[in-house]
């Protein structure tokens, strides 16, 4: 978690800095990204950065916690958009977030994540080397998913069951595109691999929705 000194620079040191991760952690994965080179780019001494992070694991994890906040407030949108129907909106906004990342400025990064992957065994770990980050501003959104959400409309009853299918829906986000970007190393057309990893995921999202087992009708 960066340090108070961190929230105290100006606006516009902070997002260079940022932008200097960025450029670095889209270079090259975790664990061969240079703190010289982000503070070279930063235009900040080596010993400043230090003020400001505990190391480049810690500046990783506040940099990709950014980037979930943003995935969940575009969910959030979704939702309201969609009046308060929750599989219906992330049917839609999937589809939205793949073309993101797969065209969007956030691509290498994701590409450098899902490839160098990591998970230990106590589950703490969400990434290549770093611990997940929690804020109050992921839980504010998680309270947003829940107020936007019609939940008379599914069979949940309770906290723990709006938590529980939350965490499957980020599963299932974050599953679909590391196939992606795993399947992106072989010779498949990226239109086509975009088309299939859709498919796939519409398909699983369903299996959550309805379930897997065939109806008499089918």
């Amino acid at each position: 978690m960066p340090t108070k000194t961190f929230f105290n620079l100006t606006q516009e040191k902070r997002d260079r800095i940022l932008k200097a991760a960025e450029k670095e952690f889209a270079r090259v994965p975790l664990y061969k990204a240079s703190i010289s080179n982000i503070v070279k780019t930063a235009k900040i001494p080596r010993g400043s950065f230090y003020q400001y992070f505990e190391d480049k694991e810690d500046l990783y994890g506040f940099y990709f916690r950014l980037i979930l906040e943003s995935l969940q407030e575009g969910l959030v949108g979704a939702i309201y958009k969609n009046n308060g129907d929750l599989f219906k909106a992330i049917d839609k906004y999937f589809a939205f977030y793949l073309d993101q990342i797969v065209n969007g400025q956030y691509h290498s990064f994701y590409r450098n994540f899902f490839l160098n992957i990591t998970i230990g065994n106590n589950g703490k770990q969400h990434g290549p080397g770093f611990n997940f980050q929690h804020s109050e501003r992921l839980k504010e959104l998680r309270d947003q998913i829940t107020q936007a959400t019609d939940w008379k409309l599914l069979k949940v009853s309770g906290e723990k069951d709006i938590s529980t299918l939350m965490q499957l829906v980020m599963m299932m986000f974050f599953h679909s595109v590391a196939h992606y970007f795993n399947d992106a190393t072989s010779n498949t057309d990226p239109k086509e691999l975009f088309e299939i990893t859709l498919a796939e995921f519409k398909k699983n999202l369903n299996w959550l929705e309805f379930g897997a087992r065939k109806t008499e009708e089918e």
